[in-house]
């Protein structure tokens, strides 16, 4: 099915249909229209029946699509949710608070050829990609240049050593890597072309929360 009509898919019209919208809302408004429309314009009966008929559908449908993309919206900002409040912020939070009282942080490597690091030289760089694509793109990159790492005995981080000794956190929301499993709308490939847009969501929410912890860290597309 073409992407721009996934909300009329099967799968998404058993998910957005809502009961309730109709007897509350379109079952009312076609009947005000029918009940209405003949002493504004004179139609035939037949004619009447047929525009309510139409004012149903387009309610209807209306309201479907407006259901879809909800609940796709809310996809991706549950996924934000969780990953903002149980972990990013907490995480940048206690960071944010050593580096402002110049305490030093341990960073102990799950590579043990990489020795122990205790620094206040850190560096944490944030990156929100803005596709599926763009995801695998950033984590791949990540990988290749940074280690997995404990800091202060608490949240795994990716960790890299730079050539004079600060230490830089790369920080990007992996769960954005499950959200094709939660959707439910639509029975096609989710695409990079669909993902724009649940990023997109993800990103907005992620920068309101942000802005609201007071945090002062940078924020890229990329690497």
């Amino acid at each position: 099915m073409i992407t721009h009509f996934k909300w009329l898919a099967p799968a998404s019209i058993k998910k957005n249909f809502d009961v309730q919208e109709i007897v509350a809302f379109i079952l009312p408004t076609t009947y005000a229209y029918y009940d209405g429309l003949p002493k504004i314009v004179g139609l035939s009966n037949v004619l009447v029946l047929v525009t309510s008929v139409l004012v149903f559908m387009l309610l209807f449908l209306f309201k479907l699509y407006k259901n879809f993309n909800n609940n796709e919206k809310a996809v991706a900002e549950v996924l934000e949710t969780g990953y903002f409040n149980n972990f990013f912020c907490p995480f940048a939070l206690v960071l944010t608070n050593k580096l402002q009282s110049g305490q030093k942080i341990t960073f102990d490597f799950k590579n043990r050829n990489q020795p122990s690091v205790r620094t206040d030289r850190v560096e944490l760089k944030i990156v929100l990609p803005e596709s599926k694509d763009r995801l695998a793109e950033t984590i791949k990159a990540i990988d290749s240049i940074a280690l997995d790492a404990i800091v202060d005995n608490g949240s795994w981080a990716k960790v890299q050593i730079s050539k004079n000794g600060k230490v830089i956190i790369y920080e990007c929301p992996r769960t954005l890597t499950t959200i094709e499993k939660h959707l439910i709308n639509g029975e096609t490939e989710y695409t990079d072309k669909d993902s724009f847009k649940f990023h997109r969501y993800f990103t907005e929410k992620f920068m309101k929360d942000y802005k609201r912890a007071g945090l002062g860290f940078a924020i890229s597309t990329t690497v």
